[in-house]
């Protein structure tokens, strides 16, 4: 009896937690700088570079880079910027986890605040929020056939279970090149420069991943005319990328996600010489995750008449997909502006977006999270000068989950698919935004493969003390196949003594059996 493995690749859920910690930083003005005499602008993004799994905790290495714009002399209406990072490393515990499990964390920026110190120094507050998932990878063979079975009886089976079929990070960089709006002056000098992601997708085709979304640009200049106020524009510029992946199928379900890392935006010459050209460039880390369907056959259990085979069982996690869907919440939500600062013209308002808190409802998952609008604005008590606040605006959504019963596992990755605000008075504005919840959850259930058989002589004692016929009435829990284990007989033999034309039997149920 020869038997035939096939090998099985499974990940098992073990750790699934939200948390935050804090970042406190000193940054120094550079001397090639200008003092600063009033903050504008602050932007801020968490990339994280390297996660080290440990026993019973893992450890996050990453950067909170920064972007600062501060008013250097109000008289001539001077404006500098700064940039840099900000390096951490936390160690999260996390009871049970490895060095050989596979650790996935999502990191986002909750809270971002800088505060003059004095002209040449500034103290920088970050609250960093961690999701993360803790999955244990186990391999084993498992027995899908049996050749020259002999006189046994092979009992197999079917199963369909979501394999993860690809589990990569890599680079991932988008160029474009725009023309700045026609109503617009040519650029002379950048005061400010960001760029965002909306609506980023990431599908699965045949031989490769197509990634798409829109990158959302809002630039302040000064023109060439020096007697000009400052300039400001925005802009959205959609893009669209292949990324060659062989393993790929149209039919796979995308677990990826789409990081920003950083970003350049440069100003070029045109046809004509002048500064209209923009040349964008994002780096992303995409995070590759690819499920698909896969049906296996597996020997369930076997036995023979002649010897007495002891199978090796091996109980597993299968995946079922639940639900791959987006669920979409629209946000809207009336705020006022600080005491001192009212609006006279709004320029532009970006976001971010955090899934703080996950809870399971008779329905499905209730994902409770807030919305950051950073809103940059023309301040009307200040004269009209640049100036920036940024509103928390919290958000609830309950998702409809078929099945949502036992044990199930789930990710919730949110992105903004558009945002704006509007101005309501001189002291009060609308935050309108548009999110996407997308949701990939799986029913995680238990099956048992059998990873090797052992043969041994048959008890023959144990066989001889059997009756050599019997009247056997079916129990609960009973089948065909466990009543012939037991007596050491046939399924066939059962169903051609009883005239059965099929494997149903029901409780109370009476059958004649013979030993063989």
């Amino acid at each position: 009896m020869e038997l035939i493995k096939k090998q099985i690749t499974n990940y098992t859920w073990k750790v699934k937690n939200v948390m935050q910690f804090t970042l406190d930083d000193t940054i120094n003005v550079p001397e090639n700088l200008l003092d600063m005499e009033r903050l504008v602008l602050v932007k801020g993004n968490v990339v994280i570079d390297e996660v080290q799994p440990m026993v019973d905790r893992f450890q996050v290495k990453g950067n909170l880079n920064y972007q600062i714009l501060y008013l250097a002399d109000k008289e001539s209406n001077t404006f500098d910027s700064l940039s840099g990072k900000v390096p951490f490393v936390e160690y999260i515990n996390a009871d049970g986890t490895k060095e050989t499990d596979f650790v996935e964390v999502h990191a986002c920026l909750n809270d971002l605040t800088v505060t003059m110190l004095h002209s040449r120094k500034l103290n920088l507050k970050a609250l960093i929020g961690l999701d993360y998932q803790v999955k244990e990878k186990e391999e084993f063979e498992a027995v899908t056939a049996i050749e020259d079975e002999g006189n046994a009886e092979v009992l197999g089976g079917t199963i369909s279970m979501m394999s993860l079929n690809l589990q990569d990070k890599r680079p991932l960089n988008i160029t474009e090149q725009v023309d700045i709006p026609t109503n617009k002056p040519d650029i002379y000098q950048v005061i400010w420069k960001s760029m965002t992601v909306t609506n980023p997708q990431i599908k699965a085709c045949d031989g490769y991943l197509l990634v798409s979304g829109n990158l959302c640009i809002f630039l302040i200049y000064n023109a060439e005319e020096q007697d000009m106020p400052v300039q400001y524009f925005t802009m959205e510029v959609p893009f669209e990328k292949r990324v060659d992946e062989s393993s790929s199928t149209a039919d796979m379900i995308s677990g990826s996600v789409l990081n920003p890392d950083q970003y350049h935006i440069t100003v070029v010459p045109d046809d004509r010489g002048q500064d209209r050209v923009l040349e964008l460039s994002a780096d992303f880390t995409l995070e590759t995750k690819l499920y698909g369907q896969e049906e296996m056959q597996l020997v369930r259990d076997a036995y023979s008449t002649d010897v007495f085979i002891e199978p090796e069982w091996k109980e597993f996690t299968l995946l079922h997909l639940l639900m791959r869907n987006c669920a979409k919440v629209r946000v809207s939500e009336t705020v006022d502006m600080p005491k001192k600062q009212s609006v006279l013209q709004i320029c532009y308002t970006e976001g971010s977006v955090s899934v703080d808190e996950t809870k399971r409802t008779s329905k499905g998952i209730m994902a409770l999270g807030v919305l950051s609008a950073q809103v940059t604005y023309l301040n009307k008590d200040d004269g009209g000068a640049l100036s920036s606040t940024t509103f928390d605006v919290p958000f609830e959504c309950e998702i409809e989950v078929d099945g949502m019963t036992g044990d199930v596992t789930y990710s919730i990755v949110p992105y903004i698919d558009q945002i704006q605000s509007v101005q309501l008075s001189d002291t009060q504005i609308e935050i309108k935004a548009e999110i996407s919840l997308d949701v990939l959850a799986f029913s995680n259930d238990k099956e048992k493969a059998v990873l090797n058989m052992e043969m041994k002589p048959i008890d023959v004692n144990k066989k001889m003390e059997l009756p050599g016929i019997t009247c056997y009435i079916v129990r609960p829990g009973d089948t065909l196949w466990s009543i012939a284990k037991r007596h050491y007989t046939t399924v066939g033999r059962i169903k051609e003594i009883n005239g059965l034309d099929s494997d149903m039997i029901y409780p109370g149920d009476k059958l004649v059996i013979l030993k063989e």
